[in-house]
């Protein structure tokens, strides 16, 4: 009976003390393997920043001529001179500029309001001869210039906070302008009284509204300072441009412009 008892009693100190390692060693287990999830960095409150960047241009022109153009001896050398003068002007260049902005944060889901503004090195220019198909018709060169110097965009700003990574998309308003030359040069030739000069052109300027879409990811360096790279598309719609008449008063001519840019760039931020 004495013995029955001993062994009872120590199984029952056994049975507890391999328990109490069990669950030591789970607990440790359970804690290396299932470790707190590391906060979001905060990101609320003002900010400005500087940016550099890359842009591509995909301008598009018409040049679309009336008048005594149309008339039926000259179809053939109207529409050759309309094409010399619809060639797109595709660009590319340098952007500079400076930003200042806003976000809120709930949790580690982060919206926000931005500004942004640069100065842009992009242009193009080419210049087309059309060639006669018979001597009686003119020669003709048609010179086109395209460039734009200044992006405004505003628009809010939404994403979600990983760790130190805030991935995020844009949508708004964007303003630029749109810088247009075109001139035709025309030499009719008149047999034997030789060769009359005629030209019709000018230069004008808009500045036109439109929309863009973009997004990037920044990276929080320190409680205030960040950096990020972002993606935008702009369109800012076609334009449309009348050509001054000089020499050629019966021969009138009007142009149009459609402006859609890729920009990519690189921006440093402090946060107040």
């Amino acid at each position: 009976m004495k013995k029955t008892a001993l062994t009872v009693a120590i199984l029952s100190v056994l049975g507890s003390l391999a328990y109490a390692g069990t669950a030591a060693v789970s607990g440790k287990e359970m804690q290396q393997v299932a470790p707190a999830p590391p906060p979001c960095c905060d990101w609320s409150g003002g900010y400005v920043g500087l940016f550099g960047g890359y842009k591509f241009s995909v301008v598009d022109t018409n040049l679309d001529l009336s008048g005594e153009w149309d008339r039926d001896v000259l179809h053939d050398f109207h529409n050759r001179v309309e094409s010399a003068g619809s060639q797109d002007l595709n660009n590319d260049g340098g952007e500079l500029g400076g930003l200042v902005g806003y976000n809120w944060q709930f949790g580690c889901w982060v919206l926000g309001v931005e500004a942004a503004g640069g100065y842009l090195w992009a242009k193009d220019s080419n210049t087309s001869p059309v060639f006669p198909s018979n001597i009686d018709f003119p020669d003709a060169e048609v010179r086109t210039s395209f460039k734009t110097e200044y992006l405004f965009t505003f628009a809010p700003k939404f994403g979600y906070a990983f760790g130190n990574f805030l991935p995020y998309v844009t949508a708004g308003l964007a303003v630029g302008d749109m810088i247009f030359q075109q001139n035709v040069r025309l030499v009719i030739h008149e047999g034997e009284f030789g060769e009359h000069v005629g030209t019709e052109g000018g230069e004008d300027s808009e500045n036109r509204a439109g929309w863009m879409v973009g997004g990037g990811l920044q990276y929080c360096l320190t409680a205030h300072w960040s950096v990020r790279a972002q993606y935008q598309y702009i369109d800012l719609g076609s334009e449309h441009f009348g050509l001054h008449v000089n020499e050629l008063s019966d021969f009138p001519a009007h142009s149009d412009a459609e402006l859609r840019e890729h920009n990519a760039s690189f921006a440093i931020m402090y946060k107040f």
